[in-house]
C-alpha cells in the first residue's frame, strides 16, 4: 500500500517556499534596488571632521521606488553617552539636496544598551527614513554632532537602503 503525503505537511511546504520567494525582494524578483555601505573608524574613535560618506552607486535604476533607509550603529561599552546626535545629509555632486538631524537612542534610562552583541561590541539598527528615494550616483553623509570633537566607542557606522 503505497502512503499518501498529508495534505497539511504539502501546504506548510508549499507556504515556506512562497514566503522564501517573496523575501527575497519585494515583489518577489529579487532585483529589487538595494545599497549598504559601512564605515569603520580607527580604534574606535570617530574624529567630528571627518563624516561618513557614502556614495551610492549600485542601485539597479537612476531613479528608484521610494525605499527604507536604516542606520546601523556598531560600539563598545566604552561609549560614553546614552544618544548620539547625528547630521545626515544627501548630496548630488558637491550641493546638499537635504539635511536632517537625528538623535539616536543608543540607552534606556536605566543605562541598559539598546544594541545586541556578544563580546564587547554591541550593535543597534533602526529605521532613519521611509518613502525615500534614491539616485544612483547620490552620496549620503553622516557627522556625528556631539560637543566632543572625537567620539569615543564608535567602531562602524552603516546605512542600508532597500
Amino acid at each position: 500500500m503505497k502512503k499518501r503525503p498529508n495534505k497539511t505537511l504539502v501546504f506548510l511546504a508549499a507556504a515556506t517556499l512562497l514566503c522564501a520567494c517573496s523575501i527575497n525582494g519585494r515583489h518577489g524578483n529579487g532585483d529589487d534596488n538595494f545599497f549598504s555601505a559601512f564605515k569603520t573608524f580607527p580604534d574606535a574613535e570617530w574624529n567630528y571632521a571627518e563624516p561618513a560618506v557614502f556614495h551610492v552607486d549600485t542601485l539597479r535604476d537612476s531613479i528608484t521606488e521610494p525605499g527604507i533607509l536604516t542606520l546601523t550603529i556598531r560600539h563598545t561599552n566604552g561609549y560614553p553617552y546614552c544618544n548620539l546626535w547625528l547630521e545626515l545629509a544627501r548630496l548630488q555632486g558637491d550641493s546638499i539636496t537635504a539635511k536632517d538631524t537625528l538623535n539616536i537612542t543608543m540607552a534606556d534610562a536605566f543605562g541598559k544598551w539598546r544594541g545586541h552583541g556578544s563580546g564587547p561590541t554591541l550593535q543597534l539598527t533602526d529605521t532613519i527614513a521611509t518613502g525615500m528615494r534614491l539616485h544612483i550616483h547620490d552620496s549620503l553623509r553622516l557627522r556625528h554632532i556631539m560637543r566632543t570633537d572625537t567620539l569615543q566607542g564608535i567602531e562602524q557606522i552603516g546605512i542600508s537602503f532597500f
